[in-house]
This record gives structure tokens, C-alpha cells and sequence, in this order.
């Protein structure tokens, strides 16, 4: 215990790196949680070490440390039980998951030998092994390592804690707090076989609760999709979409929608934040989420050809709470601006002007609906050479990085030479296209 007190520090703050990058990916996706963290409290800690040498004797702190893996935890609290999926893609994505446990566990099938059959399945005993009517904690539990892409310049030393993650409905965390609380306290006592059994019963009253939380989503989600008022906030911009695209057949997770907090920053500051708003561009969704997010399609086929939009949905990025949105530090309009922040803002300029000049060669109707169709039809009619067609797409990549978060920092003479290169392609296409 001594020394678990001298790195309670480090175990604090490995827990808050991983709070932090969970926080940040939930909210930017529109998944309504509570994300907090802790370092195991010294004196719950001793009180569980002292529980558990009871049935382990343990003989060295090695040995304890292999048995306590639980010194730094991040709890996440869902508001709709019903998005546990999502969220647990969300940490396999993003942490680097080393086990994994469900509760409750799955039942066990039982043995045709009598002698080893089992008269009572998981399902009907809790945690400890009572007797219960209800099904108990449910909840999903994961050890994981922060990967160290996802730390800060400095937090490298957390990348090899080990950090206990669990994803549980508001109503599930509560009821394993009192039931924890009140179980593990020696000193006042084993509970009553009447005590075990209210416990049993509000379990019972959670589960109707995150059953009713279910119905409560669903119903919101009708309310988004049928409503003409703007969405209050990304959380109902991301529940309108999961919504409509799921009625299409498309399966969509935190990864496939992308970041809507920006979409939704962009489309409030555009005054375009409603249903009615969007619902056109979503037939025009290439259904390749997983490599173009919904998010990034929507913000593509809105900003096309036009500057004011690109920089609108600049400074909405720039707000983001999200890691990847900040890593080039600065909005499109900050005073004084940065030269990272004039180089983005001339290439933004120069793809708008090759995006606007493909658009004015192709009449309404028969223009391709994206830009890289665009881009190939532009190559058939021999407007651009296959060499520049390859270099287009590299453009693109670069584009569609500094503009949705994709890639690292990106150098601002980068950025420079990509804006004059396409700035040339502009004058020869207008060139070729003029027959001069």
C-alpha cells in the first residue's frame, strides 16, 4: 500500500488520458454518455486486498499486481442503453483492448452426464453466487492500453498502464455503486437474506428503466426525423441520421458517421441545420462509410465550389473538442494568423476554384454527383492527362486530411505547393476546355 501510494499520481492521470480520449470520440460522434475516471482509492484498495488474501494469501507484490487490475478505470455512462454497440466499437478503435468481459455471462450449457450437470445456471445466481430473480450487473467491461498516437507530447509514460474501461447504462452504474457499497462493508456486518432481496428487486426496476430509456431513443429519433424546427444539438443531428440511414439498411457506428460535432457546427453557423436541410444530399451518399464517413460526405457535397462555406466549416472544426480538429491549432479567420493558417486558407482557395471550374463544365443533370466521378470524367474528355488525374487524388487525400481531421500536421509550404500546383491545372483545363 505504501507504494501504490506514491503512484497513486500516475495512475490518476493515466485514467484521465483515457477519459479524456473516450470523451472526446463519444461526443464528437453524438453518443450521449457520463465519462469519468479514477485512480483505485487507497482505502478501497485495502479494503479488497484484504478480502481477497483471505482466499489468496498472497506472498509478494508481483503477485498482487498481476491480481488488482483495476488501480486506474474509466466508467462510461450511457444515457441509451441501446448504443452499447457503438461504444464498444468506439474503444476497440481507439484503445488497444487486451481483454474483455460481458455480464452478465452468457448461461453454460449443460452437461447430459448427471453427475456434472449444474441445477442452477449464471443467469439465476449474481456476481457472488446468490440466488436472484433478476439477471444482475450488466455491463461490459474491457483492460486496455492507450495506444500513443492517442496521447499528448509528454504522456508517453501512461501508454503502458493498464486501465479498466466499463460501459454500463446511468441506471446500471447507480445500482452497482449501492450494491457494491453495501456489500463490501465488514465492518457493519453481512447483509440479510431480505436486504440481498430488495437489492434484488430494484435491480429489477433498472433493468425496466433502461428498457423504458430504449423506448425514450427510439422515440426521440421519430421526434428528430419528423421535425421541422433545427436540431438543438449534434446529439440530435447524429440521432436523425442514425435514423434515416438506418431505414435505408445501412449499419452505422461511430466510425461510419464521422465527426457530426463539426457537421453540426457548420450547418447551425449556415443556418442549414434541419431535417429538410439535409435530406436531399443523402441519396447522394456513396455508401462506402467506413472510408468516407457520413459526416465527411454530407460536409463534401455541401461545401462544393464555394470558399465561404469551406472557411465556415473551418472555424467549425477549429472548434471542435475533438484531437484530430486541433492539431493545426488555429480557425480560418484567427488574428493574426499564422502561417500554417495562410497556407490553408490559399489551398482552400485553389480547390475551390478547380471544384467550381469542373462543376461550370458539366452541365446541371449530367454532372457526376462527386468529385472524384467529376475528376474522371474530366480525364475521359482528355482535359487533364492520367499523370494529372493521379496527382488530382493526392491532392484530394491532402484535402480531405486538413479539412476532416485524417491526417497529422500537416507543413504549411505543403500545403503552398499543392495550391499553386492546382492552381496551374485550373488555368490548363480552362485552356483545353476553350480550345486554346
Amino acid at each position: 500500500m505504501r507504494e501504490y501510494e506514491r503512484q497513486f499520481d500516475y495512475w490518476e492521470a493515466s485514467a484521465r488520458a483515457a477519459r479524456d480520449v473516450l470523451e472526446a470520440e463519444l461526443s464528437s460522434s453524438g453518443l450521449r454518455a457520463i465519462v469519468t475516471s479514477r485512480a483505485k482509492s487507497v482505502d478501497r484498495l485495502t479494503e479488497k486486498l484484504v478480502q481477497r488474501n483471505r482466499e489468496r494469501t498472497y506472498r509478494s507484490i508481483a503477485q498482487i499486481s498481476k491480481d488488482i487490475v483495476d488501480l486506474a478505470g474509466v466508467r462510461v455512462a450511457l444515457y441509451f442503453p441501446g448504443q452499447t454497440d457503438e461504444v464498444e466499437q468506439v474503444i476497440r478503435d481507439r484503445l488497444d483492448v487486451k481483454h474483455y468481459k460481458r455480464f452478465p455471462s452468457p448461461p453454460r450449457v449443460e452437461s447430459t452426464d448427471p453427475d456434472r450437470s449444474s441445477k442452477q445456471t449464471p443467469a439465476s445466481r449474481d456476481r457472488r453466487g446468490r440466488q436472484q430473480r433478476f439477471s444482475g450487473y450488466g455491463a461490459r467491461h474491457f483492460r486496455v492500453l492507450i495506444p500513443e498516437s492517442r496521447l499528448s507530447t509528454g504522456q508517453e509514460r501512461y501508454a503502458t498502464a493498464p486501465i479498466e474501461v466499463q460501459v454500463a447504462s446511468v441506471l446500471m452504474h447507480a445500482w452497482s455503486e449501492v450494491e457494491h457499497d453495501l456489500v463490501y462493508k465488514p465492518l457493519e456486518g453481512k447483509l440479510s437474506p431480505s436486504e440481498y432481496a430488495i437489492l434484488d428487486q430494484l435491480n429489477g426496476l433498472v433493468l425496466a428503466g433502461e428498457i423504458a430509456l430504449e423506448e425514450l431513443q427510439q422515440a426521440a429519433d421519430m421526434r428528430v426525423t419528423v421535425a421541422e424546427t433545427p436540431f438543438r444539438d449534434h446529439f440530435e443531428l447524429a440521432e436523425f441520421l442514425r435514423s434515416r440511414l438506418s431505414a435505408l439498411g445501412d449499419e452505422l457506428t461511430d466510425a461510419t458517421l464521422g465527426q457530426i460535432d463539426v457537421l453540426f457546427g457548420y450547418l447551425a453557423e449556415q443556418d442549414f441545420a434541419t431535417a429538410a436541410a439535409i435530406k436531399p444530399y443523402l441519396d447522394l451518399l456513396e455508401r462506402d462509410f467506413e472510408r468516407r464517413p457520413v459526416a465527411a460526405q454530407l460536409a463534401d457535397l455541401m461545401l462544393s465550389g464555394d470558399e465561404e462555406r469551406y472557411r465556415a466549416f473551418l472555424r467549425a472544426a477549429s472548434a471542435s473538442r475533438h484531437p484530430s480538429m486541433r492539431l493545426h491549432g488555429s480557425s480560418a479567420d484567427e488574428t493574426p494568423k499564422t502561417a500554417y493558417t495562410l497556407a490553408l486558407g490559399e489551398f482552400v482557395a485553389a480547390w475551390v476554384l478547380i471544384e467550381a471550374l469542373f462543376e461550370q463544365l458539366f452541365e446541371p443533370g449530367t454532372r457526376p454527383r462527386s468529385f472524384p466521378a467529376v475528376a474522371r470524367q474530366a480525364r475521359e474528355q482528355q482535359l487533364i492527362t492520367p499523370e494529372q488525374y493521379a496527382e488530382l487524388g493526392v491532392m484530394r487525400d491532402l484535402r480531405n486530411g486538413v479539412l476532416h481531421g485524417k491526417t497529422g500536421s500537416v507543413p504549411p509550404q505543403r500545403l503552398v505547393e499543392g495550391a499553386k500546383w492546382l492552381r496551374a491545372l485550373s488555368a490548363e483545363v480552362r485552356r483545353k476546355a476553350h480550345g486554346q
